[in-house]
């Protein structure tokens, strides 16, 4: 199943009553207006504290039991959106694909899209319920602290810096984060380079920024951010550009950086 889904199939898909459509956007922004039938859900808020195998366990149950009791179970599809192809969205798809959820989407170019198409808002709220989702960790979708740790310096791995400029010269003044900087030999590539006008960028023009920087499309890419958020972005974004290869960092700069037994530089 492609992880992205177009405003028009997607209206189609709901007419049908056959998919959950969740609205990743903070409340207030759901109130005024957003596509009929969505809940108003996102783990947005809620950090991968320990990538380290019993942490990435932990963190998939609550996961689960959060996503269980928006409405989110195996046996219905999921579409998740915000008002572009953007962060929030994406984080939320990929933990679902990471805990196992057989079929899970992002509209691409979100909102906007949907509206462009002359889809329907509504600011009717959907009712909650709860029911049971199991967890599957998909292991190749993550990568944890400590084989990075392990394997900085080698050949076959290249990490991508997705954070701004200022997050990664470590010039910031993330409150929540112990440390300033970034992984040792990060390529940085700031998230939005690999979107354009809401929606990703073409197959080519991804490679060739990737070209452009210098980043080898047959290593292994693993984008970071600070919580895993821009990060599931551009892996999606990788994927669409056909680079098979790619994991996601989810615990990202804010584990990272709380780890005092893991280097870090400053360009």
């Amino acid at each position: 199943m492609d992880v992205l889904i177009e405003p028009r199939d997607l209206e189609s898909l709901a007419r049908q009553d056959e998919v959950l459509i969740i609205d990743a956007r903070k409340a207030q922004e759901y109130a005024q207006g957003h596509i009929p039938g969505a809940v108003n859900f996102s783990t947005y808020d809620i950090f991968a504290l320990d990538t380290r195998a019993a942490g990435l366990a932990e963190f998939a149950q609550d996961m689960a039991r959060r996503y269980a009791a928006a409405g989110v179970s195996k046996f219905r599809p999921i579409v998740i959106y915000e008002e572009e192809t953007g962060m929030r969205a994406a984080r939320d798809v990929w933990i679902l694909q990471y805990v196992g959820h057989p079929r899970v989407q992002m509209l691409h170019g979100g909102l906007t899209a949907w509206r462009a198409a002359g889809c329907q808002l509504s600011q009717e709220r959907a009712g909650d319920w709860t029911v049971a989702l199991r967890v599957r960790e998909r292991a190749e979708l993550v990568i944890g602290c400590d084989e990075i740790a392990a394997r900085l310096g080698q050949p076959g791995l290249t990490l991508l810096d997705v954070r701004n400029a200022n997050e990664h010269a470590g010039s910031d003044n993330t409150a929540c984060c112990a440390r300033r900087g970034c992984i040792p030999g990060s390529v940085w590539i700031e998230w939005t380079e690999f979107l354009e006008g809401g929606r990703y960028k073409s197959r080519d023009a991804i490679r060739a920024l990737l070209a452009q920087r210098g980043v080898d499309p047959d290593s292994e890419l693993v984008p970071y951010c600070h919580r895993g958020a821009r990060s599931a972005n551009t892996y999606y974004a990788l994927l669409s550009a056909g680079l098979p290869k790619v994991r996601n960092y989810i615990g990202s700069w804010h584990e990272w950086s709380a780890r005092g037994d893991l280097p870090i530089e400053k360009p």
